[in-house]
């Protein structure tokens, strides 16, 4: 066998050092030929590039030349700017001169025409020069010039296209000689690639197996060594038998000693090892802590050859990055509580144990205008504070309580308790503590909470329920403001029902089931029809009538508020046309909202109306309420102006029941004063309302202002009214808010007894 084997291994080395010798041999002979070849096209292509190109481009700018002097000749005749073009002229018969010069030694005696035509450009130059020159310029002679010159380029431009046309040919025939003799070469060089091709098959067949298994083992052989991670080769007892150059950086990391590879084996590592070889594992994973520092772990258990390998992996910084991610998830960034997340995962623990917990919501009041006011620097720094607070006095209480911040303002208290009386204890105790100002920049903020409570498990019986029920009763509690309200199915409910409502109000704007009806307003001593004023109704498809006060006040919150006022303002304007039409004398009050009276496109949408009903600004009045135009009092003034300049009758509603200042109250660009139906109710036998009404109607007097005394009923607010001088009421007494054609009965003084009993 190995007889054969040596006699194989001779018969390849002779036929390889056959191949090399023939290859060896075609390839000098080939080298010959290509090398006189080589030799040919050079010389061919030197002389196409050494002198039929250049007389080429010598041509061609010949050419230019000749047409850029005859171009500025002709600039001379049009201009006779001699000063300024005859240099010009100049540099190129210059420029032209030694181009004819440098034609003729190219060409010999080809082109001795030239030289003929270049002294008949010469002359023809001077001759228009002289002319053109001289004070009597012979215009005619100039263009015979000219024409002249043109005659002489063409005769030019006709030798220099055969010279072109005779060096064209030269160069083509040269570069086809050098083609053939290139391609030639190509030929050779491909033949001879070929054979070198198919040697290379012929050698590589045989090596080609031997190199690869040779290649393969020295890889498999590196690979422990050069892995950038620790790996280990332990015997059937887990003894190390190797460890590469990665386990002693790992270890000088771990500021230890290099060549003790035993350390980074966990404690428990021989115990989990036998454990490991008793089930017959073939693969273990698993993780450990060593100074600091996180491993991962992966054994491989070879059993037939009773060996382990133990891959080791530093994980330190991808488990940091891991566990700052999921803090960040789960916490909020300004205040590093656990954010709304959290508190979903916690809470569903403690429904998934059945441990009773009660949920304090919490919210800043008006916090939006300390945003406003202040900047939102200034609230993160109060947020952060509120929740520092919040969560010492968590630490402090004796019970098992979470914080957390879930959105904004609104943080809330996670208490593991069965005594729902301890929230409320808590609750308490957290609005005295905000007795004590939060410092900020060394500035102090006074903070009122409202606060929401709902217990588990009789508020709810998912942490969806409970969050949904203590935000029911936090948004209750936000209503009053610095209060605290504990959940009931009351208050949900009432959350809720403003979703038909709001629906059932667009629907109502589609299908015109919104009406107006009208309560009139009367002069108190003549008790004569002065105007009315404009209320909404809602009749339903059923035909029963809605209360504003359960639609009004959605309409406010979704903002469909401005859509419906725009309705009632247009409505009340067609109805004043009406009655001016009529002649009745009627004016017409239209109670604006905030939301209205604060919309960009207010004073706009007044005047459109305006101008499709064609009534007179002054037959409407705009009530507008006392704590709307406190709210922003300079710009609710300039807003008033623009009104009272558009021709609008102004009113303030419900006087009485905000916080006017008098500074502002005579900047008020108004005319009424209405006095809020409360201050009337009680008129007959409440002093303190007889005293408060006897006031404003004083000061309305002191302004020159008239007063509306609203909600009158019986004969005695009528009598206490017209002996204080009111100017006008309005109440059942007189008018229920009715059609608009109830109005011309009382208009013409008819008033239904029954009122007035």
């Amino acid at each position: 066998m190995d007889v054969q084997k040596a006699n194989t291994l001779f018969s390849v080395t002779k036929r390889i050092w056959i191949s090399f010798i023939f290859v060896l041999a075609l390839a000098l002979g080939l080298a010959y030929a290509i090398n006189d070849f080589g030799s040919r096209a050079s010389h061919t292509t030197q002389q196409l590039v050494t002198e039929q190109l250049p007389k080429l481009a010598l041509i061609k700018q010949l050419r230019a030349t000749l047409s850029e002097h005859e171009r500025i000749l002709y600039e001379y005749y049009s201009t006779t700017n001699r000063t300024l073009l005859w240099p010009k002229i100049t540099e190129q018969d210059e420029e032209l001169s030694e181009l004819i010069h440098n034609v003729n030694e190219r060409f010999a005696a080809k082109v001795m025409d030239l030289n003929a035509l270049y002294g008949e450009i010469k002359y023809i130059r001077q001759s228009l020069d002289k002319n053109l020159g001289g004070s009597n310029i012979d215009w005619d002679m100039a263009r015979f010039d000219l024409a002249n010159l043109t005659l002489t380029r063409e005769k030019t431009e006709h030798i220099l296209a055969d010279l072109t046309l005779q060096t064209e040919q030269e160069a083509w025939t040269g570069a086809e000689s050098a083609q053939d003799q290139i391609h030639t070469i190509v030929r050779m060089v491909l033949f001879f690639s070929a054979i070198i091709i198919l040697s290379a098959f012929y050698v590589g067949y045989y090596t080609q197996q031997n190199i690869r298994q040779t290649a393969k083992r020295r890889a498999l052989a590196k690979f422990p060594e050069r892995n950038p991670n620790p790996v280990m080769n332990l015997n059937w007892q887990g003894e190390i038998l190797f460890a590469n150059p990665a386990c002693r950086h790992l270890l000088e990391s771990l500021n230890q000693d290099g060549d003790q590879a035993e350390i980074l084996l966990p404690p428990t590592f021989y115990q989990d090892l036998k454990s490991w070889k008793q089930s017959n594992q073939t693969l273990a994973s698993f993780e450990a802590t060593m100074f600091d520092h996180h491993l991962h772990y992966s054994l491989s258990l070879l059993p037939d050859l009773e060996r382990c390998h133990l891959y080791i992996e530093d994980v330190t910084e991808r488990k940091k990055a891991k566990d700052q991610l999921e803090f960040q998830a789960l916490h909020d960034v300004h205040t590093g509580l656990p954010n709304r997340r959290h508190f979903e995962l916690n809470l569903s623990q403690l429904i998934a144990k059945s441990q009773s917990c009660s949920i304090l919501f919490i919210s800043i009041d008006r916090f939006k205008f300390i945003t406003s006011s202040q900047g939102y620097w200034i609230g993160d720094q109060i947020v952060k504070n509120m929740g520092s607070r919040l969560k010492m006095i968590a630490k402090d209480y004796l019970l098992s309580i979470r914080t957390y911040r879930l959105e904004g303002s609104t943080f809330c208290l996670l208490l593991e308790t069965d005594n729902t009386e301890r929230a409320d204890e808590l609750a308490s105790y957290i609005q005295q503590s905000m007795d004590e100002p939060l410092l900020v920049r060394e500035h102090r903020y006074y903070l009122n909470l409202s606060m929401g409570i709902c217990h588990f498990p009789q508020d709810g019986q998912t942490a969806e329920a409970l969050i949904t029920n203590g935000n029911a009763a936090l948004n209750h509690a936000r209503v009053k403001g610095d209060s605290l309200e504990e959940y009931s199915p009351k208050l949900h409910a009432e959350e809720q029902s403003w979703l038909p409502i709001d629906a059932g109000m667009r629907q109502a704007l589609e299908r015109k089931q919104f009406v107006l009806h009208y309560q009139g307003k009367v002069d108190t001593q003549s008790q004569k029809l002065i105007g009315a004023e404009a209320l909404i109704r809602w009749q339903d498809e059923n035909g029963n009538m809605v209360s504003p006060a359960r639609f009004i006040p959605v309409a406010e919150q979704t903002g469909l508020i401005i859509k419906i006022g725009e309705w009632v303002f247009e409505e009340a304007c067609r109805q004043a046309s009406v009655f001016a039409k009529e002649k009745q004398d009627i004016q017409l009050a239209v109670n604006i909202s905030a939301r209205q009276f604060q919309h960009r496109h207010f004073i706009e949408h007044l005047r459109r109306s305006l101008e499709r009903t064609q009534v007179e600004p002054c037959k409407i009045e705009l009530e507008i309420t006392e704590s709307l135009i406190m709210e922003n009092a300079a710009h609710s003034i300039q807003v008033m102006k623009r009104l009272k300049d558009m021709g609008f009758a102004l009113a303030i509603d419900d006087f009485g029941t905000g916080y006017s200042s008098l500074s502002y109250l005579k900047q008020f660009p108004i005319d009424t004063l209405k006095i809020d139906q409360a201050f009337i109710r009680n008129l007959e036998k409440d002093e303190h309302d007889k005293s408060i009404v006897s006031a404003i109607v004083d000061l309305a007097k002191h302004l020159k202002l008239k007063t509306v005394a609203e909600g009158v009923e019986t004969e005695g607010q009528l009598a206490f009214l017209q002996e204080l001088q009111c100017d006008y009421i309005q109440g059942f007494l007189f008018s229920k808010p009715d059609r608009p054609e109830a109005l011309y009965d009382i208009a013409h003084g008819i008033i239904q007894q029954s009122n007035i009993n």
